[in-house]
């Protein structure tokens, strides 16, 4: 198997941890931005061009929420495709990912967190000149699933695959596009096989589906599932 690290220079990025975020590359995470250090991180971000890294925050971290708490060591980073700043110096932006990273150390001073990163390297990842018979079948997957969600549920979206350039980037994105538990996103973002993280959200997008087809099943013969 090859090797998941980029043999790569380390990479000086900012550092966003929070509780509920986890991206991928080639997605795009929009985020309002009230806190004072991190209006500090997206000023700096938007001067100097320096990337910023979503990561997730380790449980617990309420207490040392304004200092530094854990941390998982594996997250994603991105830059700046959008922002705006409010008078009062608040800012809405959009990050769009670029690729996996590992906490090599952090570094600096600064209000907010700093930090030397390893970019990450898919394994057994290939160009999508077209599209192979395992994405065929996730994304065929994906739309069996929300074709069974209410018409106003948030995340009855439609995939679109059209920049996707390679299968990881695509398995990425149908992964980011389902409501996956948070360790369970977690868990794929870590995984640096892109053939095992095809897996992974296959199995979570069968299970949902048995479940949502299961319920409906039963409100048909007015069976109430809270009674389970």
């Amino acid at each position: 198997m090859t090797d998941s690290h980029s043999g790569t220079t380390p990479k000086r990025i900012s550092l966003f941890p929070l509780p509920t975020s986890v991206f991928y590359p080639k997605t795009y995470l929009p985020l309002h931005i009230f806190e004072p250090r991190y209006r500090k991180m997206i000023q700096d971000s938007i001067d100097r061009g320096q990337w910023i890294g979503m990561v997730l925050l380790e449980p617990g971290y309420e207490e040392e929420y304004f200092a530094r708490p854990a941390i998982k060591q594996v997250g994603c980073m991105g830059n700046l495709e959008k922002w705006f700043q409010y008078d009062d110096g608040r800012f809405d932006i959009v990050l769009n990912g670029r690729s996996r990273f590992r906490i090599v150390r952090e570094v600096g001073d600064a209000l907010y967190r700093e930090a030397e990163v390893e970019p990450l390297v898919s394994t057994h990842d290939t160009p999508l000149v077209e599209s192979p018979p395992q994405l065929d079948e996730l994304t065929a997957l994906y739309r069996k699933f929300i074709e069974h969600l209410p018409r106003k549920n948030a995340h009855k979206v439609e995939l679109d695959l059209t920049n996707c350039k390679t299968l990881g980037e695509a398995v990425d994105r149908v992964a980011y596009m389902f409501d996956s538990a948070l360790d369970q996103k977690q868990t794929f973002l870590e995984e640096p096989d892109v053939l095992k993280r095809l897996e992974l959200i296959k199995a979570q997008i069968s299970l949902k589906l048995e479940i949502v087809q299961r319920a409906r099943s039963f409100s048909k013969v007015n069976w109430d599932v809270r009674m389970n």
